[in-house]
């Protein structure tokens, strides 16, 4: 896994758009699937964000297209080797897409799982308003009907890997969908500074919330302070046509929901494992851990000194300590 984007290709808007019109149903059949991704656009596309496994490792099968899903058109992925020891779910953070994920996905990859990935509502390829939701529920709802249709071909086991909210969206599931079930479908999860509150929501944002949400509907974003990964942080700032560059507030109140739901999920016995930066200046992550460790008493708290709140895409020391202790997690260490 590389500090170093390949971003040689062009993918722009005009390539964005270009996707996003033209995506082609998912059916989870690799024979199909895999023939629109020979398309000169997609092509880009994957090596543009450097996540054209399927050319630059043997045996790898790509399947790219739409799923309808609680009425958003869902950018899935699927990565498939041969012989699979099980699949890896990755589900990315707010304002992220699959596209800038492709450590986690190598990652998944080199232990040799099957991956699948999408691209949450209103983010990078899929349908919806930029970077707003009503719910996480609704989030919650498509990782269901996704991760359901691709059992179709991805083997179990099923592990799930969740940055930031989608550490949030893994947590919903778990709790409305997975903990419902006499078999619970994820072996194991891990969160990567998942997010219950942010940085900064007890003594400020609540506030501010309160006074603009009647008024406004987006707030310019800063620039990103997330991550050691100097060519990271250029690359989301500057290259990254995905990138949305303003806050939706219709997702704040979203959000603010989702951390009063998820004060009233009652504990769960589940294990799971939590990574979490010493350094992360964008959740509140000491009160999310007590949060977490109250519902969860079972959960193991991995934290990495120094490390920022984008662990998947921090400089490569640090970015390897993540990945070490969610692979120990993975096999039952």
């Amino acid at each position: 896994m590389s500090d170093s984007r390949g971003h040689q290709s062009r993918f722009d808007s005009a390539g964005r758009d270009f996707l996003r019109a033209h995506l082609p149903a998912l059916v989870f059949d690799p024979a199909a699937d895999a023939i629109w991704t020979a398309d000169a656009a997609v092509q880009a596309y994957l090596d543009f964000y450097s996540i054209n496994f399927a050319q630059t490792r043997a045996g790898i099968t790509h399947g790219f297209g739409a799923v309808e899903a609680g009425g958003f058109r869902i950018a899935t992925h699927y990565w498939l080797p041969e012989n699979p020891k099980g699949t890896l779910v990755v589900v990315h953070g707010y304002y992220d897409h699959v596209g800038i994920f492709g450590n986690a996905i190598e990652f998944g990859l080199q232990q040799g799982f099957a991956v699948l990935a999408f691209d949450l509502p209103g983010h990078g390829l899929s349908s919806g308003e930029q970077v707003a939701i009503d719910s996480f529920d609704q989030y919650a709802d498509v990782l269901d009907v996704v991760l359901t249709a691709a059992q179709k071909i991805l083997p179990a086991a099923y592990f799930a890997m969740g940055q930031s909210t989608g550490g949030s969206v893994l947590l919903n599931y778990l709790w409305r969908y997975d903990s419902t079930r006499s078999a619970p479908l994820l072996a194991r999860i891990a969160l990567c500074a998942p997010l219950i509150l942010p940085r900064g929501w007890r003594y400020s944002g609540r506030f501010l919330y309160a006074l603009v949400h009647r008024f406004i509907k987006r707030m310019p974003r800063g620039r990103s302070r997330n991550s050691h990964n100097p060519d990271f942080i250029h690359f989301v700032d500057e290259l990254d046509c995905l990138q949305s560059r303003t806050l939706s507030v219709r997702w704040v109140g979203a959000m603010k929901a989702w951390h009063q739901q998820f004060r009233r999920f009652p504990p769960l016995e589940k294990s799971l494992l939590v990574v979490q930066g010493t350094e992360d200046l964008t959740v509140a992550w000491r009160y999310n851990l007590q949060q977490i460790q109250r519902s969860l008493p079972n959960a193991r708290i991995e934290r990495i000194p120094g490390a920022g709140h984008q662990l998947v895409n921090e400089s490569s020391d640090l970015r390897g300590q993540v990945f070490t202790a969610i692979n120990r997690h993975f096999q039952g260490d």
